[in-house]
């Protein structure tokens, strides 16, 4: 079970392959549809099944792998996730035609998904269960990290260097030392009980072998906030420029990073001394005053302040969601879980610039914006109704 200490080797180092993982994706995935273009010279819309088959290739090994973390072991399902993320990060350096990149591609998200899937139930084996939101905050803070950096890294180098050669070759160098950490951590052993062993007999072949059901409910919550949060990531660049704010837009997701950094720890150790419900209705009413702002952004001051209020809504949330599954879960399902929990993101991710993005021609930005506002009020109503009153 969980150790005495938050800060452990295993845990500090956990931290370390989940920024890296992290990192080591943003520095490609800012560029690689530009990538695809440039070197095929395909149009946008062919380019842009680069992120696509990324996205497909990683829900569909949460849902058919997630379960697999729990049988093969966290470290090694780490150590093979990292391994087949070191090799495609080595395979984007070797010239190819546009159907192996693609099959890198699946690989990647195949990797990705394996090892963040796997870190996170790793760290939730370590942390000490009175100190889950702290430890969860920190932990997944790094990934709040990497956002900031990797894109911001990946486009200096591609200026300085005028080509995608030196980008790729430094995600390998980063995928490499991830690869490398995963010897250095020990995680504790779980033993399955009898009773789960047989269960899962049962449930052999059925939905809920491949996610955790008991998770289902709190994770649509987090669905309905990242389909809210696909029409910032998607739209707010397009939407800055039809109002003359692209300079202000340039520093967006710098401000929104930087408040998930500041208030995750603090955020963290509310929740466990005070429970969730202390804190996550502020981060559900924080992410609606950040969507009527934008929705309303006539400066850049107003936007800026918008990326604030949806940063605190956005990130706190996801991090006490998964503080929560993490305590809730038994240890011997917690790869299911998490992979649970992270398809909720996946699909909110994956489908909100679709129904966005046919909502955008016909009502526009600001009342799309809105309407995302008062989705997020609908995402604090469900988890009120499958986990708050409780």
């Amino acid at each position: 079970m969980a150790q005495d200490k938050l800060w452990t080797r295993t845990f500090i180092v956990l931290m370390g392959v989940n920024f890296c993982s992290a990192l080591s994706f943003y520095l490609i995935m800012v560029k690689i549809a530009e990538f695809a273009v440039d070197t095929y010279g395909l149009p946008q819309s062919v380019a842009g099944t680069t992120i696509t088959a990324y996205v497909i290739a990683a829900l569909l090994t949460r849902l058919f792998f997630g379960g697999q973390i729990d049988r093969w072991g966290v470290k090694r399902s780490l150590a093979i996730g990292t391994a087949v993320n070191a090799v495609a990060m080595l395979l984007y350096l070797v010239p190819m035609g546009f159907i192996p990149l693609m099959a890198v591609r699946i690989a990647h998200g195949f990797a990705f998904a394996l090892m963040s899937g796997s870190a996170a139930a790793g760290a939730a084996l370590v942390i000490p269960r009175d100190r889950y939101g702290e430890g969860i905050g920190y932990f997944s803070m790094m990934q709040a990290l990497a956002t900031g950096i990797g894109p911001f890294v990946a486009i200096i180098i591609t200026n300085i260097a005028g080509g995608y050669a030196p980008m790729f070759a430094t995600a390998a160098v980063i995928a490499v030392i991830a690869l490398v950490s995963v010897f250095f951590i020990t995680i504790p052993p779980t033993e399955k009980p009898a009773v789960h062993m047989h269960a899962d007999k049962q449930k052999a072949g059925g939905i809920a072998s491949l996610v955790q059901l008991s998770v289902v409910p709190l994770a649509s919550t987090l669905f309905l906030v990242y389909l809210g949060y696909s029409g910032i990531l998607s739209f707010v660049t397009s939407y800055a420029a039809e109002r003359g704010l692209s300079d202000a837009v340039s520093l967006y997701f710098v401000v929104y990073a930087i408040v998930i950094l500041i208030s995750r720890p603090p955020v963290g150790r509310r929740v466990d001394r005070k429970g969730e419900n202390s804190t996550i209705y502020y981060c559900f009413a924080s992410l609606v005053v950040g969507f009527v702002m934008l929705a309303f952004a006539v400066n850049g001051a107003i936007l800026l302040a918008s990326a604030a209020f949806a940063g605190f809504g956005i990130g706190a949330t996801q991090s006490i969601v998964q503080a929560v599954i993490a305590r809730d879960t038994p240890p011997d399902e917690l790869g299911r879980a998490n992979s649970t929990f992270f398809m909720s993101m996946d699909l909110g991710s994956g489908i909100g610039p679709i129904l966005i993005g046919a909502a955008i021609p016909v009502i526009g930005y600001s009342a799309s914006y809105l309407a995302l506002a008062a989705l997020a009020a609908c995402a604090a109503l469900v988890y009120f109704l499958v986990h708050g009153r409780k």
